[in-house]
């Protein structure tokens, strides 16, 4: 059931000092139905938090008495305010900001300049009760242990898709420290997870083939929707360089025998269905 159809108001506890952002977005979630409780600082939003209970909670990452990481941090460890989904909603854009916000318990990160339409979806899909679990990173296949899953997937899966992506980088790719290689890998596996939220975790797995490319497999019928939206997503993350190119492979299973295969043409040429 769609949160929009239900006839009872949810909850939401903004906790931000501009003043003019926090009504801004009180204003706009009133007019979709939600109760709206505000607070312009991290003491008053827990205080808030723990009276009212409210169904999700927006925090700013920078404020004056405490950061929104503290505030997070404290919500997160009473049993009170535990199981409640926090949003972060920051003008703060780097990797280590997004680690740092999804490793101390939020269930999802928003840079400013933000969208609306995007914002509500992603409250409603938190509210669906698919991100109250801490984050953690997708399981990452590569080499042996690669084949292996394709070949399990065949043996028991049907219809199965696969996508080949490449992260495309401005940066000179035969120059690039660990250091970049790394925030690059985290960055995208960042926001597959957010993309991946509401999705099942036995319907899809992540392989790696070198530094820039990946095979995700799926057994997704919108996978054209999901494309754009991981695309989207690349295109607000902290690596402004990022772009990524995608190709759909559908029913591999049906054309294949084994993993062998598959690598094999996609290391080569590949014939893929669709290109975004």
């Amino acid at each position: 059931m769609d949160l929009s159809d239900n006839k009872e108001q949810n909850s939401v506890l903004i906790i931000d000092d501009e003043v003019d952002i926090l009504n801004l977005l009180a204003l706009h979630l009133r007019l979709k139905n939600y109760i709206v409780y505000q607070a312009s600082n991290g003491k008053e939003g827990i205080e808030l938090a723990i009276s009212e209970k409210p169904d999700i909670i927006i925090i700013d990452v920078m404020m004056p008495d405490m950061s929104g990481f503290e505030v997070c941090k404290k919500l997160k460890e009473s049993i009170e305010t535990a199981n409640i989904p926090i949003i972060f909603l920051t003008a703060r854009s780097t990797i280590d900001d997004k680690i740092n916000g999804l490793g101390c318990g939020a269930d999802d990160y928003i840079v400013k300049p933000f969208d609306f339409d995007e914002l509500e979806m992603r409250i409603k899909r938190s509210l669906k009760g698919f991100q109250n679990s801490k984050f953690s990173k997708i399981k990452v296949y590569a080499g042996k242990s690669l084949e292996e899953k394709i070949n399990k997937w065949f043996f028991e899966k049907t219809n199965i898709n696969m996508l080949l992506i490449r992260l495309l980088t401005d940066a000179d790719n035969d120059n690039q420290d660990n250091k970049f290689l790394k925030e690059l890998h985290d960055d995208f596996l960042i926001q597959l997870n957010l993309i991946l939220l509401d999705k099942n975790e036995k319907c899809y797995f992540l392989g790696r083939l070198d530094n820039y490319t990946y095979l995700f497999f799926n057994l997704f019928n919108d996978l054209e929707i999901f494309c754009r939206n991981l695309i989207e997503s690349i295109k607000k993350s902290s690596n402004p360089s990022i772009k990524l190119k995608i190709s759909i492979y559908l029913n591999i299973e049906k054309k294949y025998k084994e993993a062998k295969d598959i690598l094999t043409e996609v290391g080569a040429t590949g014939n893929s269905i669709i290109n975004f």
